[in-house]
């Protein structure tokens, strides 16, 4: 299904935006390499990771240092990851497929 998630002149200026779709916390991110939306939820402790820096498709948890790629889901830095002592089926957070629409972007869940 498809919901609306922002306009894409907002999402632009902003570069990241927070929203709840189903009670699910998502993350909206758009980099050079386009727009990208992902669960928005560290997968180290559960803290928000829209909360972190954003540098080009990478999003680093302000809380432990743990960056994330908005492209794959996958954690980018897998030292760091040995480091917080997550195992293989916590190194990734799960992302949503967008669409956009004249000026509006929807997730697809």
């Amino acid at each position: 299904m498809e919901y609306f998630a922002a306009k894409l002149t907002d999402l632009k200026q902003k570069q990241k935006m927070t929203l709840k779709i189903n009670n699910l916390p998502i993350l909206l991110a758009y980099t050079s390499k386009g727009i990208f939306a992902v669960r928005d939820k560290c997968p180290h402790m559960g803290s928000p990771i829209s909360s972190g820096v954003l540098e080009n498709e990478i999003i680093t948890c302000k809380f432990h240092g743990l960056p994330i790629s908005l492209e794959t889901g996958e954690v980018a830095n897998s030292k760091k990851a040995d480091s917080l002592r997550l195992d293989e089926y916590s190194r990734s957070i799960r992302k949503y497929e967008i669409s956009i629409k004249e000026d509006s972007v929807y997730i697809i869940i």
